[in-house]
């Protein structure tokens, strides 16, 4: 049975459950906020609304009491994400009795998406599933994982399993959203849909889509100066720019970046992704690497399973002369979503840690590998080059010097390595790798 109204209940919800009796469900789109113009609150915080159902137990007896704690545990990690709005699991089942149709309310309280689950006691062997569903879309599966461990080490097992599997929703999430066009019928929903689409262009690393992307940016900060995801992806977008080679005046796009990352900081000084950013920007384009290893410290402190953060980390750790622990946080980042679709960039900074560890056979297969996913990613193509240069491949390096050519028509080992704050040693193995591939000095 449906819960009975209640007078209590944010205007926000009551507001988006009565347009639930004049619009199709189907066609609610991806974006609640836009239904909630009468919220107390910026509609562009209130994002998409969903729930991890408790989980359900199809072993022995033990498995109901880990139902409420497991749904519990993937609530808080999901929580250190900014997007999601989260109905929390308790709403659903209260850990006693018997649990309600928690599919049919999760209609009733208009959720987007739910988290599923079950789990499997078999003496002291547990597995558990757990299912990421569109419940607009009758539930269909958009995501699945399936964990296995052990009673003896129960809670680890439950921070592992919560760990990866918000890592792994939130690109599944941030993907099936964007592929959906929200109706824009307010500035906040239209800034939200240009900042999505930037996103795209600027990791598809198409020149003409990707220069678009700041346009897009510009556009929403227009429509909503106090939107912090879109300071923050103009700031992003300011870093691969200078990357790629693509900007005629690299000081005034600097000087962008630490302006909206600084902005963005401000504006959401608990979202992790914005501090990651600003981190990196402060290690790349500002050459402040002990500021930026705080940061991105930071970052991680308040969302430890925000794969960007490990990977940023990565970068100033390298930077820092740290190549051990950079290619742990590498992998650590690589770990957490394995199938995010822009996990060439995690890989790059993976292969870039192990070539200035002197791992050059493991840089180098690496390097195939993160070309072959993103072949028009410079800073790839410049590591690969130095790595071909130090194994003596000429050919293959003369062959990739071309590809870079095709990107950047001016490339020479004094503007390459000018761009990463790397320690003299460092710098040294870059420049020599370089220039034994033939690059021109400048």
């Amino acid at each position: 049975m449906n819960p009975p109204p209640d007078s209590r209940e944010p205007r926000a919800l009551r507001a988006i459950k009565e347009s639930l009796s004049t619009i199709e469900a189907a066609r609610l789109g991806r974006f609640p906020q836009v239904l909630s113009a009468g919220a107390e609150i910026p509609m562009h915080q209130l994002g998409w609304r969903m729930a991890v159902l408790p989980f359900r137990n199809t072993g022995a007896p033990v498995g109901y009491g880990m139902a409420l704690g497991m749904a519990e545990e993937i609530s808080g990690a999901l929580s250190r994400f900014r997007a999601p709005r989260l109905v929390a699991s308790a709403t659903f089942w209260d850990g006693t009795g018997q649990a309600a149709d928690a599919l049919g309310r999760s209609r009733t309280y208009a959720l987007d998406y739910i988290i599923d689950g079950t789990i499997q006691v078999i003496g002291d062997a547990i597995r558990v599933s757990v299912t990421l569903l569109d419940v607009v879309l009758d539930f269909e599966v958009i995501w699945s994982g399936r964990f296995d461990g052990s009673m003896n080490d129960l809670f680890s097992l439950q921070s592992r399993i919560a760990s990866e599997t918000v890592a792994q929703v939130d690109p599944e999430l941030f993907q099936r959203i964007s592929a959906f066009e929200p109706p824009a019928t307010t500035e906040v929903a239209a800034a939200h849909h240009s900042v999505l689409t930037a996103i795209h262009s600027i990791f598809r690393l198409d020149r003409l889509q990707f220069m678009r992307a700041r346009d897009l940016l510009a556009r929403a900060i227009e429509l909503d100066r106090n939107y912090a995801a879109a300071h923050t992806w103009m700031a992003y977008w300011c870093i691969m720019a200078v990357g790629q080679g693509w900007v005629e005046r690299p000081r005034d796009v600097t000087t962008l970046a630490g302006a909206a990352a600084a902005r963005a900081v401000e504006l959401d000084p608990l979202d992790a992704r914005a501090i990651a950013i600003a981190g990196h920007v402060k290690a790349y384009l500002f050459h402040d690497v002990p500021s930026a290893i705080i940061m991105h410290a930071q970052a991680i402190k308040l969302n430890p399973n925000l794969p960007i953060a490990w990977t940023l980390s990565c970068a100033s750790k390298i930077y820092n002369g740290e190549h051990a622990t950079a290619i742990h946080h590498a992998l650590m980042s690589q770990s957490l979503s394995p199938r995010d679709p822009h996990i060439f960039f995690t890989e790059h900074v993976l292969m870039s840690a192990y070539f200035f560890d002197r791992r050059l056979d493991e840089a180098e297969l690496l390097s195939e590998i993160v070309l072959a996913r993103n072949a028009g990613h410079a800073s790839a193509l410049n590591i690969r080059l130095a790595i071909l240069g130090h194994l003596n491949r000429p050919a293959e390096a003369e062959e990739c010097l071309a590809m870079l050519r095709t990107i950047e028509s001016d490339v020479t080992v004094a503007k390459i390595v000018s761009r990463a704050p790397l320690r003299p040693r460092d710098h040294d193995f870059y420049v020599e790798g370089l220039k034994r591939a033939g690059t021109p000095w400048g």
